[in-house]
C-alpha cells in the first residue's frame, strides 16, 4: 500500500506542476494580446500603416523620415494617389463606389467671372433629372428663397452638404434659368447611348436598381446612320451592366460604327474595366484575353483577363470604333484603350484627342495637358486593417498593355498616331468637338 500511496503523491506534484505552467503561460499570452490590442488606437493605427506601406507600395519610402507623422501625413509622403481612409470615410468610399449615392452628382471646376463651370453629371443625379448638363455654368443656389452665390466650385459642395435628404433647392445658371432639385440618395448611372433619331439611358427610383429606358431623341441628329454614341463616364458601380444591355440595342438597331467617349473618365476598378474589355474581346476570340499586366514592386507580375461574355452583347468583330479622349481620360479608361488596341479592334487613327483652345489652356495655367490623354498606367490597392476597419490607398504596381506598352507620364499622343479635335474647354454644351470628329469621320 505503501507504494500504491507514494505513486500518487508524485503524480499529484507531477499535476500541479503542469497547471502552474499552463497558468503562467496563460497569464503571459492574455498580458500579450492585452498590451498588443488595447493600446491606443492611433499607436496600433500607426504601425499597421508603416507595415503595409513598407510591404506593398511602389515607390520609395523612408521610414525614418515618417516617423511621428499623423497618419494622413504619411499617406501624403506618398504619390497623388495614395491615401488614408478611417473607417467611416472608407465606407462612404465604398458606398460611393457602388454607385449608391447622396450629394453632389457632377464635378466641376470654377472660372473667375463666370461661376462654377460643370464637367460632368452623373446619370440618374438629381441635378442630371433637372436638366444639368457638362458645358453649363452655375453661378449660385437657392435654399427657402435664400440666394447663395457661389466664389468657387468648393462653394457649391458645401451649399449642398449644408442639405439634407429631401430639401428642395434651386441651381441658378448663367444664363438666369432656374434648375428645380431634391436632394436625395439616389443610384449613379455611368452611361448612356444615342444614334440619329434615338437615345438610351437609365433610372432608377431613388436607390432602387437601374432600368433601361428609351425614347425617340434628335439630340444627336448629326450622327451618321448606323453609327451609335456611347458615353462612357466612370467603370463603377453597374457601369459593365449598362454597357451590356447598350451593346444589346446597338446590335439591335444594326448599327455598325461605335463612337465610345471616354472624355473625362479618370478609370475606377479594374474589374469593371476586364468585364467591359469582355463585350469587345469575347467576339475576337475564344481564347483568353489579357486586359493588362500588373508588375510589382518584387518584380512578380499579375495578369488581367478580360472577362468572357456572351449573347446578344457582344460588339461585332467588323464594328468601326473610334475612341474619343482627353488629359481626364485616365487609368482604367487607358487600360480599355489599351485592350482595343492590342486585339486590333481599334486603331490609333480612330483616336480623337482634345486640342484645347488658348483660352482654355490660359486659365488652366502652365501644367495643363492638351493633345493627349492623361498617361496613368500605375495601379493602386487598398487595404484594410481588420481591427480598426480602417483603409489604406497605395500605389502597388506599374500596368503595361498586353503589347507591352506603359503610358504613364506619357499618355496617347499624336506621336502614336492619334488624331487632335479642336476643344474649346473640357466640356461644351452643344459639344462642338463630337461634331468635328463626327465630321471627320464621314469626311
Amino acid at each position: 500500500m505503501q507504494e500504491n500511496s507514494n505513486s500518487k503523491s508524485v503524480a499529484t506534484k507531477i499535476i500541479a506542476v503542469i497547471l502552474a505552467l499552463l497558468l503562467a503561460t496563460a497569464v503571459f499570452f492574455a498580458g500579450f494580446f492585452t498590451h498588443k490590442f488595447t493600446r491606443s488606437g492611433d499607436v496600433s493605427s500607426y504601425e499597421w500603416v508603416l507595415e503595409t506601406i513598407a510591404k506593398n507600395y511602389y515607390g520609395d519610402f523612408d521610414r525614418e523620415l515618417a516617423s511621428g507623422l499623423s497618419l494622413s501625413a504619411l499617406a501624403g509622403m506618398l504619390d497623388k494617389y495614395s491615401e488614408y481612409y478611417t473607417a467611416e470615410e472608407y465606407d462612404a468610399v465604398v458606398n460611393n463606389n457602388s454607385g449608391k449615392k447622396s450629394g453632389a452628382g457632377f464635378t466641376a471646376n470654377f472660372i473667375k467671372g463666370k461661376g462654377v463651370y460643370i464637367i460632368t453629371v452623373e446619370g440618374n443625379s438629381p441635378e442630371y433629372k433637372a436638366g444639368l448638363r457638362p458645358g453649363m455654368t452655375v453661378t449660385g443656389g437657392k435654399k427657402s428663397g435664400v440666394h447663395t452665390e457661389f466664389s468657387s466650385a468648393d462653394a457649391a459642395i458645401d451649399f449642398l452638404e449644408s442639405l439634407d435628404d429631401g430639401d428642395e433647392y434651386v441651381f441658378v445658371t448663367d444664363g438666369e434659368k432656374e434648375l428645380q432639385l431634391v436632394r436625395e440618395e439616389y443610384t449613379a448611372s455611368y452611361t448612356k447611348m444615342y444614334t440619329s433619331d434615338m437615345s438610351w439611358y437609365f433610372e432608377a427610383e431613388g436607390t432602387g436598381s437601374l432600368s433601361l429606358k428609351s425614347r425617340a431623341s434628335d439630340e444627336m441628329d448629326f450622327l451618321p446612320e448606323k453609327t451609335a454614341y456611347v458615353k462612357l463616364s466612370q467603370f463603377y458601380g453597374t457601369a459593365s451592366e449598362e454597357f451590356g444591355w447598350l451593346m444589346t440595342n446597338f446590335n439591335a438597331s444594326e448599327c455598325t460604327s461605335l463612337i465610345l467617349d471616354l472624355r473625362n473618365n479618370g478609370g475606377g476598378y479594374v474589374s469593371v474595366m476586364q468585364e467591359i474589355s469582355g463585350y469587345f474581346t469575347s467576339s475576337v476570340t475564344d481564347e483568353t484575353c489579357t486586359a493588362m499586366v500588373a508588375e510589382y514592386k518584387n518584380g512578380k507580375k499579375a495578369y488581367a483577363d478580360c472577362i468572357k461574355q456572351y449573347g446578344n452583347s457582344l460588339v461585332p468583330r467588323d464594328t468601326q470604333v473610334y475612341v474619343l479622349a482627353n488629359s481626364g481620360t485616365a487609368s482604367a479608361s487607358e487600360a480599355l484603350i489599351g485592350v482595343l488596341i492590342s486585339y486590333g479592334i481599334l486603331d490609333y487613327e480612330n483616336i480623337y484627342l482634345s486640342d484645347y483652345s488658348a483660352e482654355y489652356l490660359a486659365w488652366a495655367g502652365a501644367g495643363a495637358k492638351t493633345r493627349r490623354s492623361y498617361g496613368k498606367g500605375i495601379m493602386q490597392s487598398t487595404f484594410i486593417n481588420p481591427i480598426t476597419r480602417e483603409a489604406l490607398k497605395l500605389t502597388t504596381a506599374r500596368i503595361y498593355w498586353q503589347n507591352g506598352k506603359c503610358i504613364h507620364d506619357v499618355g496617347l499622343t499624336t506621336a502614336d498616331g492619334c488624331r487632335l479635335a479642336p476643344a474649346a474647354w473640357t466640356a461644351t454644351l452643344s459639344d462642338e468637338e463630337l461634331r468635328y470628329v463626327v465630321n471627320d469621320i464621314t469626311g
